[in-house]
């Protein structure tokens, strides 16, 4: 199964998991013959020429509805459709970035290129904005939250209007913008990059209320997230 018909599987998941309800029963993933995402499913997990085959299937199977409705939908231009993000990301890897070497990877030359200005103009570490953006939208211009953060950076509409950035879906803007707020966020608390994280985060607000990392964990986690890719 080549990747276009992946994404149709993954689709169909998506429109069946929007409004579903705490009883959802997962075995309709694979236990009813005469409904079509459980044919496409059972093609999906014979079919051994697909890289992630495993992966994907072993996801489907395993979504719970506490997983699903914590989820948020991501912008597929290709299809021009959304899915979930965690499907997203397994999709997106051989399409956003160019794998090479092995385990290793490298970014797209165009978002390189950008990333490589941001930093220069801003004093902010070209693997620290690399970071962030992954953990911010996986790489996807179109990633847009269930918040509304939209973009590379996941800039909010008024941190986006306060950045001077008209349209966060356009790559240059976005990462000069959320580049730019994150230079901010470590000039105000001293190059302190966990902080800065934290502040780009939760708002700088909260990191001073607490004095510190805020203790959502959403905030830990998004902070120890980019901390390990800007480290690795």
């Amino acid at each position: 199964m080549d990747t276009t018909s992946m994404r149709r599987l993954l689709e169909i998941q998506a429109l069946q998991s929007i409004g579903t309800s705490n009883t959802y029963n997962t075995t309709s993933l694979t236990g009813n013959s005469n409904n079509i995402f459980s044919e496409l499913m059972e093609e999906l997990v014979q079919d051994s020429t697909s890289n992630n085959t495993e992966q994907l299937a072993q996801l489907l199977v395993n979504q719970s509805s506490s997983n699903l409705n914590s989820q948020y939908y991501l912008y597929d231009p290709q299809n021009q459709s959304y899915i979930l993000s965690s499907y997203y990301e397994i999709l997106s890897e051989d399409e956003m970035l160019n794998v090479s070497n092995g385990d290793s990877t490298s970014i797209n030359q165009p978002i390189q290129s950008i990333i490589s200005r941001a930093s220069q103009t801003y004093g902010v570490p070209e693997k620290l904005i690399e970071a962030v953006i992954k953990q911010e939208s996986n790489f996807n211009p179109t990633a847009v939250s269930s918040a509304g953060a939209t973009g590379l950076m996941q800039l909010m509409p008024g941190t986006a209007r306060y950045l001077g950035v008209t349209d966060s879906t356009d790559p240059e803007q976005n990462i000069m913008g959320g580049t730019k707020y994150l230079s901010e966020m470590l000039q105000q608390f001293d190059d302190n990059i966990e902080l800065a994280l934290a502040a780009y985060n939760a708002g700088p607000g909260n990191v001073k209320k607490y004095n510190g990392v805020p203790p959502f964990k959403e905030t830990i986690n998004y902070v120890q997230n980019v901390v390990n890719y800007y480290r690795t």
